[in-house]
């Protein structure tokens, strides 16, 4: 992945499937990822690629003392558009 690249989002209303928003990957501060929407840019309001991964069929919830509860295994959240 590198910045320029089209990646589709799913996107959910009340925690059911909605529709798909397509996205051009960019750097900010060193950091890949995407802008939402216009007032998120203007805000600078960056969503970074790390924050776009969710529980997959194999993610388990574990814990560790001193650090906290985390899950293994996720999975990335979006889907790569192919270049033609």
């Amino acid at each position: 992945m590198k910045a320029g690249d089209k990646i589709r989002v799913q996107k959910y209303i009340m925690g059911h499937r909605s529709h798909t928003d397509d996205y051009t990957v960019e750097e900010f501060r060193f950091c890949l990822g995407i802008f939402l929407s216009d007032d998120h840019r203007k805000a600078g309001k960056f969503t970074p690629l790390c924050e776009l991964y969710e529980n997959g069929p194999d993610s388990k919830s574990d814990y560790i003392s001193h650090y906290g509860g985390y899950y293994t295994n996720q999975v990335q959240a979006w889907m790569d558009i192919p270049k033609n």
